[in-house]
């Protein structure tokens, strides 16, 4: 989904009841971010790291990912293969099995994760937990194999493996279990415990700056913090970071994510800074204009203050310039060439000082280019459906594009079979317009080969491929059905009812038969193919998640996004 900064809250993560700890462990509990050394640069904490752990396993949607394709892709990707051997080389240093029921012995109350290095997956894990469970784990029990040190007070066990250099320790103190792959964060989290002064998490500037604007009204499931400043340069974020969306993420300094649960809906609250100021965008007409998109629509998406370059591109993906994208494994490193190329003896009479000549080409999409940065548009709603027919599944687009100006037809229409000649004939056979009545008034289609309609209402240009989806924009354009939140920047909406599945699982079969043959299309040698085999998976995984709404506002130096998956329940 297009400019969704979708940081994942899925992984290992952690936290606990504060009330409870008190009963349970007679003493109030200390604020987990106090425990936290410094240098963390991503922190996650839990309200009930054990309920939530406990409901993962006993959920549908995990034995089925645990079973689907999309697992069996991800079991052979190079982020799993990484994190597989950091397992096994804690494991090794431990001396007991890094595994599910590991995790699930340790798995407390409220607890935090601080990660402190990437590359190394170097991180302190705490958990609230009383003694009485704390010796009926695994590594409690393995204690004996582990050197004993002591910080203050308190004492504390370590165990190195020659070999990898990894690092095991852990520690019980008031009520807390401590694991860590370094010796000095046990300690840190030691000295904080006994008073000891020193600086924690809550003293650095980037979580103190997320914090103070968080919402203050709610304890949510689970809490995320990141030190974009420090992640984002990392190779290790570059390379693993799902979104792959590394330079829109450097103009931000830290994020915080927020995640409430409740029986037909998560919601997650999103909140990140930029490092410096920006002037939010002059109009917030995304809410308004989403009101336009039908109600069967199976994917929407309205944007405020859109820049023209980045409208033209969504019209050539969309609408004008149909094509297949090229699929290719990002993970996987490029082939050998076949065969040397050096060069060769005839080559020596080559004069390499003077630069090649290339016939020059003009660019057709200039007249387009053009007429959009004049109009410089406030806002843009894409519109995305499927039909299911007989034979083929049809996938239709329309677009709106508000300005402050009211569209000029003409010009429009000339950008238009200007930009569109080159590609479709040699003298302007097609791209003549009729005009075509309907009940939410007329429009124009072209007569051509690429299916394309449009019309005009004042501010208002839309464009669709499909001239039953554009009759449905234009119906609502008259009446537009909900309120909608005022001031958003972005919103999108997409839909992954019952029969949206089923037309998406028809699509991706298709997708990889090239040709429409017999043949199913692998990739680089997968076992299973790409669309119909990890992607229907996962769609398989959430089938009842029945929609995902995004809303975002844009107020200059931060962004808040709000996002809720509604389940069938």
């Amino acid at each position: 989904m297009r400019r969704l900064l979708a940081i994942s809250l899925v992984g290992v993560t952690l936290c606990a009841g504060a009330v409870w700890a008190a009963i349970e462990l007679g003493q109030p509990p200390k604020p987990l971010p106090t425990l936290m050394p410094e240098g963390a640069l991503l922190y996650i904490e839990a309200k009930d790291f054990g309920g939530l752990l406990a409901d993962w396993n006993g959920s549908a949607e995990k034995r089925a990912w645990l079973a689907g394709d999309n697992y069996a892709a991800f079991s052979r990707s190079r982020l799993f293969q990484r994190l597989s051997g950091a397992q096994d080389e804690f494991s090794t240093t431990a001396g007991i099995p890094a595994d599910a029921a590991l995790l699930a012995k340790v798995a407390g109350r409220e607890s935090g994760l601080g990660i402190y290095d990437i590359g190394n997956l170097g991180f302190v894990y705490v958990t609230r937990m009383a003694q009485s469970q704390v010796e009926t784990t695994p590594i409690w029990q393995v204690r004996g194999r582990f050197e004993q040190r002591t910080e203050g007070s308190a004492q504390f066990y370590v165990r190195t493996d020659t070999k990898t250099g990894r690092t095991a320790a852990f520690a019980a103190r008031e009520g807390w279990l401590i694991l860590a792959t370094d010796d000095s964060l046990v300690a840190g989290v030691l000295d904080r415990l006994q008073g000891v002064p020193g600086r924690g998490l809550p003293d650095e500037g980037w979580y103190a700056d997320l914090l103070r604007d968080a919402p203050k009204n709610t304890q949510p499931d689970l809490r995320m913090a990141l030190n974009l400043t420090e992640l984002v340069p990392s190779p290790y974020f570059r390379s693993y970071w799902v979104q792959q969306n590394i330079t829109e993420m450097k103009q931000y300094s830290a994020a915080l994510c927020e995640l409430v649960r409740a029986s037909d809906q998560f919601r997650e609250e999103r909140q990140l800074l930029r490092k410096t100021d920006a002037a939010p965008p002059s109009t917030a007409e995304a809410g308004d204009l989403a009101a336009l998109a039908p109600p069967d629509a199976a994917f929407y998406s309205a944007q405020s203050a859109p820049d023209p370059a980045a409208v033209l591109q969504e019209l050539r993906d969309g609408l004008l310039e149909r094509k297949p994208a090229e699929v290719y494994d990002r993970w996987s490193a490029p082939a050998l060439p076949a065969q040397n190329n050096a060069g060769s003896p005839g080559s020596l009479e080559e004069r390499i000082d003077v630069a090649p000549a290339f016939e020059r080409q003009s660019d057709p999409w200039q007249p387009l280019r053009s007429l959009l940065k004049n109009a410089s548009p406030t806002a843009m709603l894409e519109v995305d459906s499927d039909r299911a027919g007989p034979v083929f599944l049809s996938l239709d687009s329309a677009f709106v594009l508000t300005s402050a100006q009211i569209w000029d037809e003409a010009a429009v229409r000339t950008a238009l079979t200007a930009t569109l000649q080159p590609g479709l004939t040699a003298g302007r056979l097609g791209l003549a317009w009729e005009k075509r009545p309907s009940a939410a008034g007329d429009y124009l289609a072209l007569a051509g080969q690429i299916p394309l309609f449009a019309a005009f209402r004042g501010k208002q240009l839309l464009l669709a491929s499909d001239s039953g989806l554009l009759e449905k924009v234009l119906a609502r354009t008259q009446s537009p059905a909900g309120a909608r939140p005022s001031g958003l920047t972005y919103t999108a909406v997409f839909r992954h009812s019952a029969q949206e599945q089923q037309n998406f699982n028809i699509l991706f079969t298709r997708l990889d038969r090239p040709g429409g043959g017999s043949n199913v299309y692998h990739r680089n040698g997968e076992d299973n193919p790409f669309f119909s085999g990890s992607l229907s998976s996962l769609s398989r995984t959430f089938a009842a998640v029945d929609e995902e709404r995004v809303e975002e506002l844009d107020q200059g130096a931060k962004v808040t996004q709000t996002v809720i998956y509604h389940w069938k329940r």
